[in-house]
């Protein structure tokens, strides 16, 4: 008996397992994308860098959500993002912290609860879109 065979189907099994977990996070950041346009883009811009044609009449200009990474890392955090985009941890163009901008509609029933209890899907879908746009240039220095 071939002593290989054992190892070779390991690695096929973690591959399969791999790559199905790439093909799910790919769908979540392509419906990630489709909620950011609906939610975000109006102020941060289609692309993410801050030029929405909300962005001129804010006291403060949109974050270039590009760079997230510099300051958070990466992959970015997703229930730290969630704090910030429903409004747990006040961001000051969202509105206050009980009523961003959208409101209810991505604040995530049992959030201020750690870990990814705390994040509605439409967030954890946002947040996979953008970690798919992250100028990885500047986050590497």
């Amino acid at each position: 008996m071939n002593r290989n065979i054992p190892r070779a189907i390991l690695l096929a099994v973690a591959m399969l397992a791999f790559a199905t977990a790439a093909m799910a996070g790919s769908s979540d950041a392509r419906e990630g994308q489709k909620y950011f346009e609906r939610y975000c883009a109006s102020c941060h811009g289609v692309t993410g860098v801050g030029d929405g044609p909300v962005a001129k009449s804010l006291a403060k200009r949109p974050a270039n959500l590009r760079l997230l990474a510099d300051k958070y890392g990466s992959p970015l955090p997703a229930t730290k993002l969630a704090e910030l985009i429903d409004g747990r941890d006040a961001v000051r163009a969202h509105g206050t912290a009980t009523m961003p901008v959208w409101g209810e509609r991505l604040y995530a029933k049992g959030a201020g609860e750690n870990g990814e209890a705390g994040i509605s899907e439409t967030i954890r879908k946002i947040v996979a879109y953008l970690d798919t746009i992250q100028d990885r240039r500047q986050a590497m220095r």
